[in-house]
Formats: C-alpha cells, sequence, structure tokens
C-alpha cells in the first residue's frame, strides 16, 4: 500500500461535511478513504445492518435446503423472511415511501 504524504485541502459547507461524514460512515471508511475512493471513482459499497445480514442468511439457508423440502416448507420459509424483512424495513423507514405511502411494498 502507497504511502499518504501529501495531503489536499478543500472547502465544503457545513452542511456537504455532515453528509460526506455520514455516507463514509455507512461505508465503514474514514472520511479520507471515502472522499479518496469516490475521486478515484472507485466503487464504493455500504455495509448493510446486521439484522438485513440475518434475513441473507435466512435466504442462503432456504437456497442450500431448496430440495429437500415440500412446497409447504418453502413456503413457511419464505413467510418468516417476508416477514422479517418488513419488520426491519418498517422500523427504519416507518414503512413509508418518499411521498409517506407504503406503494413500494405492496401495501
Amino acid at each position: 500500500m502507497q504511502e499518504k504524504t501529501v495531503e489536499i485541502h478543500i472547502r465544503v459547507s457545513e452542511n456537504e461535511k455532515k453528509k460526506l461524514k455520514e455516507r463514509a460512515k455507512k461505508s465503514k471508511l474514514s472520511l479520507s478513504n471515502y472522499l479518496r475512493k469516490t475521486g478515484l471513482k472507485q466503487k464504493i459499497y455500504p455495509i448493510p445492518d446486521k439484522e438485513f445480514y440475518q434475513i441473507y442468511l435466512q435466504i442462503c439457508q432456504l437456497k442450500n435446503d431448496i430440495f429437500n423440502l415440500d412446497i409447504d416448507k418453502i413456503e413457511e420459509c419464505l413467510e418468516i423472511i417476508e416477514h422479517n424483512f418488513l419488520v426491519i424495513y418498517n422500523s427504519k423507514s416507518n414503512g413509508d415511501d418518499e411521498d409517506g405511502n407504503n406503494k413500494n411494498m405492496g401495501s
């Protein structure tokens, strides 16, 4: 890894700094790393919440077991995954789309 020895100074508003810090934190990057990756057009992957990771693990488990399960058990597993996803979704966004309704979730 190359040693970082040169500084670049930029001016931003308080609001811009806040947004940049939030985005860096969401990606589990320092502000410097976030700005470097953004400036170099490198892909930045946000780190999902632990709850979403648990749902991912449930989906992987279902995928691995799908040929060993009957259709009723598959449906039961999918209903549990759907329920868990909606609980997390609703707790994070109050279940609303940008315009205040719930259209994107089929409600």
